[in-house]
């Protein structure tokens, strides 16, 4: 088969506020021992119909005339095992279900929160709540996941710890 240098490049939808929840437990009383995490990745339906969506906006934007004008025509992943017509909502499921991946901007798993919130894990300067001298200070504190990138909110979280501890000096 000849190879074909061709100039190519991919639209992927983004699922920014999932509704599906995860799970992260300790494996044991060791702390050097990793915990225990399963993220539930589209287990609310409203994931799953949400990517979808962004799937049809991706096939709007490429029917737009600038994009025929450059000669843009959308590719589509083929199952062998998929027993759904191409382009259904419940063939974008299957694709959506076998083919997602996550960007690795884990968070929220160790909420801060008021002093009174039940929920959280630290308080507004980022202690453990009912132990002493500890602080978490990284983006698993973030109450919710953001709507972007998790690097600059994470360095904010950093830099106020380090005033909020020198402070307490």
């Amino acid at each position: 088969m000849e190879k074909k240098n061709e100039d190519g490049f991919i639209l992927l939808p983004v699922l920014l506020h999932p509704k599906s929840v995860g799970k992260l437990w300790l494996k044991s009383t060791d702390p050097l021992e990793p915990p225990l995490m399963d993220p539930h990745y589209l287990e609310d339906p409203y994931d799953v119909e949400t990517m979808i969506g962004g799937v049809r906006i991706i096939q709007k934007l490429a029917a737009t005339k600038a994009f025929k004008d450059m000669g843009i025509t959308p590719a589509f992943l083929k199952f062998d095992n998929c027993p759904h017509e191409i382009d259904s909502d419940k063939y974008w499921e299957h694709v959506i279900r076998h083919t997602t991946l996550t960007v690795w901007h884990l968070t929220s798993t160790c909420k801060m929160g008021a002093k009174d919130d039940p929920t959280a894990v630290v308080d507004p300067s980022l202690r453990v709540k009912g132990l002493e001298n500890v602080r978490v200070a990284d983006a698993s504190i973030m109450p919710n996941v953001p709507g972007g990138n998790t690097n600059a909110p994470t360095i904010m979280i950093g830099e106020k710890a380090s005033d909020m501890i020198k402070e307490a000096k």
